[in-house]
């Protein structure tokens, strides 16, 4: 497999681990944790469970070239390193968060996700300003179809319960940016870190930013529980950590920061069946459909169309598609024949000069 695609399979195993964040929320928020602290000590927990694997991989001679292996040695990143890093953490995880949370307390839900799946759009400009990549038709097709399956997949096509606020509207917008900015200082720090060191230290800058924003421990610590640390262990190890290092590996295999948002906008779908497969929600058509927009979104954004067109498979199926009379013709003709012999009657053209009409 092409190392790019293989990339992108990974983002989307990423995006399929996000999809059970529902599960994980539900069962944390029924605790009597609020959504800030959740997000906060989601990070700082992927950070706990991160430690250990970096610890194991640099063991095993998993640092990157030029330095000695040792249980400290992905740990290790300079000053100029550990900036796109705390970018990461504090822009593209914490400050996403947060104004996602902003956003849903202004505006709702629904229209909440609406605007951050602005975060494609976003990701289209970023690839084109900062690395001349190129916006092609079938960008702005993929663009155009995964939003309004987001859309639609989210809130089935009723947006009655859509509303407005200047605050919400500019905080929903900007998490979509923060979403694609994302992808971008992922991209930054996995040139020079190991992936799982880049994941590690996100998650200990936004973790550490996130708890000074929230102050979550009185939070948590009214609710502590066997039940909740049992939940917090997955929620940092399933949708977080494990999910990341999926995400930044992929990242780290030249992806185009345009499409990074669309392929990772499978967590909408991912997140649509847990809901319908866990918690019974209902599966309607609209619903269905815009589930098959964004698949066919991530299709089309990563599919060579040219490439397409001129290969040997499309080209069998044109020519078994394509009429040609002569061939035709002949065909009929030695039918007609065959019948004659078979039969004694001959059937002739009504016009001789057309091969479309026949009388007995």
């Amino acid at each position: 497999m092409k190392k790019s695609n293989l990339g992108y399979v990974l983002v989307l195993i990423a995006a399929l681990m996000w999809g059970t964040i529902g599960i994980f929320v539900n069962g944390i928020s029924a605790l009597g944790v609020s959504s800030q602290s959740m997000a906060a000590f989601r990070l700082l927990s992927g950070a706990v469970l991160m430690a250990p694997v970096l610890a194991f991989m640099g063991c095993q001679g998993g640092a990157r070239e030029g330095k000695a292996s040792g249980a400290m040695a992905l740990f290790k990143a300079s000053p100029k390193e550990l900036v796109p890093c705390a970018l990461l953490g504090i822009i593209g995880l914490a400050t996403a968060n947060t104004l996602y949370y902003e956003c849903m307390g202004e505006v709702g839900m629904s229209t909440a996700s609406v605007l951050l799946y602005t975060s494609p759009v976003f990701g289209v400009v970023l690839g084109r300003v900062l690395y001349r990549e190129d916006v092609t038709p079938n960008k702005l097709v993929a663009i155009v179809f995964n939003i309004v399956g987001c859309v639609l997949a989210v809130t089935s096509g009723d947006l009655s319960g859509f509303h407005f606020s200047a605050w919400g509207v500019v905080s929903g917008v900007i998490a979509g940016l923060c979403g694609a900015l994302l992808a971008v200082f992922s991209r930054m720090a996995t040139k020079t870190l190991h992936p799982l060191a880049v994941t590690f230290w996100g998650f200990v800058f936004g973790g550490c930013f996130m708890a000074v924003l929230s102050a979550p421990w009185s939070d948590v610590a009214a609710a502590m529980s066997p039940q909740l640390i049992l939940l917090f262990a997955g929620f940092g190890f399933i949708p977080t950590a494990l999910a990341y290092i999926f995400y930044m590996q992929g990242l780290s295999m030249d992806l185009e920061t345009s499409k990074v948002p669309v392929v990772a906008s499978f967590e909408t779908v991912a997140t649509v069946l847990v809901g319908i497969g866990i918690y019974a929600e209902p599966a309607g058509a609209i619903k269905v459909l815009g589930i098959v927009l964004v698949l066919a979104s991530i299709l089309i954004m990563n599919t060579n169309f040219s490439k397409l067109r001129n290969s040997a498979f499309v080209g069998h199926i044109v020519e078994s598609m394509t009429f040609k009379p002569n061939a035709w013709w002949t065909e009929k003709s030695q039918d007609m024949d065959l019948f004659r012999e078979r039969t004694g009657i001959a059937l002739e053209p009504t016009v001789q000069e057309s091969p479309w009409y026949f009388v007995r």
